[in-house]
């Protein structure tokens, strides 16, 4: 949210565009008002980014951070209409039952919390003769993510074992720690932290998640500022992570 406002929100190019075609509202979703609002329209990130008609219908959404190019590009394909969730649900239901399509309906249902809806269209997708590696690997890491919250940690390790190369490899293990963290499984979640430090040991973010979680826990402090001041050499000290990781190394 707030690099959001320092490098997007503040771009004149993407202010202007927003002010001439949309109407802008910012608001807090921790707020009683937000948090109402959130849980109306099934968020699950923030920052959330909804896109809504005059009648409070949902035209699109997205999570996330964006550069002000990218964001522009993704305002202009609202605007188009092009790829919005109203118009790939009127290609599906007129016949258009490409693997891009269902892929890219599959995704907005996922993101709209409509958990059903994109599990059967992900696993249509599976099946799909013409899938390509990245569809392929998206509908089998989310099946298995609801495996994951649903009947436990093996699907979504059998996935992460089978597929080193996935795309989505870091999102599986992101998840699969989230799950033995809510679980209070310290020896699991360790475990899997130890094991994947290898997988991304040059990788800032998750070199820092580690180190702070570890400070939660109370473990492996040592290693936790090994692993910190990695993540720090693998930085420019203009990096916006820059400064969040010197708060975890002085945590540590």
């Amino acid at each position: 949210c707030k690099m959001l406002d320092a490098n997007t929100f503040s771009d004149k190019n993407v202010a202007n565009y927003i002010n001439q075609n949309f109407t802008p509202f910012k608001i807090n979703a921790e707020s009683d008002y937000g948090k109402k609002l959130f849980f109306e329209y099934n968020g699950n990130a923030y920052p959330l980014i909804l896109f809504l008609d005059q009648n409070k219908k949902e035209i699109d959404r997205f999570y996330g951070f964006y550069e002000p190019k990218e964001f522009l590009e993704k305002l202009n394909v609202i605007l188009e209409g092009s790829n919005t969730f109203p118009n790939l649900v009127q290609q599906y239901e007129l016949g258009d039952h490409s693997s891009e399509t269902i892929a890219l309906l599959a995704k907005k249902y996922a993101d709209r919390g409509e958990t059903t809806n994109a599990l059967e269209l992900y696993k249509i997708l599976l099946k799909s003769k013409n899938v390509s590696h990245l569809q392929f690997h998206e509908a089998q890491y989310y099946v298995a993510v609801q495996l994951l919250w649903g009947n436990g940690p093996d699907s979504l390790e059998i996935y992460i074992n089978k597929n080193p190369d996935s795309p989505f490899l870091k999102d599986a293990v992101y998840q699969l720690l989230a799950y033995y963290s809510n679980n209070n499984q310290v020896e699991d979640e360790i475990m899997c932290y130890n094991k994947y430090l290898l997988f991304f040991s040059n990788d800032a973010h998750f070199l820092n998640g580690y180190a702070w979680r570890m400070t939660e826990l109370n473990e492996n402090l040592q290693n936790a500022l090994d692993k910190v001041n990695i993540a720090l050499e693998l930085l420019d000290d203009t990096d916006q992570q820059y400064a969040n990781i010197l708060d975890t190394k002085a945590e540590i």
